[in-house]
């Protein structure tokens, strides 16, 4: 799976937020693709500075919070978004809504095989272009988000529906437990 992760770093042009990319080859790759004109780095190890890193800190270690992505970037402002679903997996319900808001590419999530059900779920409520690459043990779902709209409306009735999925899901593995 890593080698289509590089694959698709290679064809990327434009902007480019990386969210929980620790890869030093993935760094590197982005590094190196002369099409990536500004690159936005979230990850736990901001102390890589290259040519064109962009890294959020203010002071010492501070990190933007996956929550408030759409306070620091405008709609539809980026033209790719690459995401470790690790990182992201606490915030899934503010981070669907705020990556589509702001996106106006191709969106691509990577993780392990076991969280690609409700993901995907939630992400063909905005949008049904979505491709879905998996082996036996991770997932790469790419999610176009040229055509996707989104309104405040829409995003607080699915940020409630997903709320009390996610909420009977707890309630039904605490009964089983």
């Amino acid at each position: 799976m890593k080698d289509k992760i590089l694959e698709l770093i290679d064809s990327m042009e434009g902007s480019l937020l990386g969210i929980g990319i620790d890869d030093e080859t993935l760094l590197e790759k982005i590094e190196r693709n002369s099409k990536i004109d500004l690159c936005y780095i979230l990850s736990n190890n901001g102390k890589e500075k290259g040519k064109k890193f962009k890294l959020f800190q203010k002071g010492r270690n501070k990190k933007i919070n996956i929550k408030k992505l759409k306070k620091y970037f405008k709609k539809k402002s980026l033209d790719n978004v690459l995401c470790d679903y690790n990182a992201v997996k606490k915030f899934t319900r503010s981070f669907i809504s705020g990556s589509i808001y702001i996106n106006k590419g191709c969106l691509y999530i990577y993780g392990n095989i076991g969280d690609l059900k409700t993901l995907k779920e939630k992400y063909e409520k905005y949008t049904s272009e979505i491709k879905l690459l998996k082996n036996n043990k991770t997932f790469l779902l790419t999610i176009n988000n040229k055509k996707t709209k989104s309104t405040v409306l829409k995003d607080a009735a699915y940020k409630i529906l997903f709320f009390l999925s996610d909420s009977l899901d707890n309630l039904t593995e605490f009964l089983a437990n």
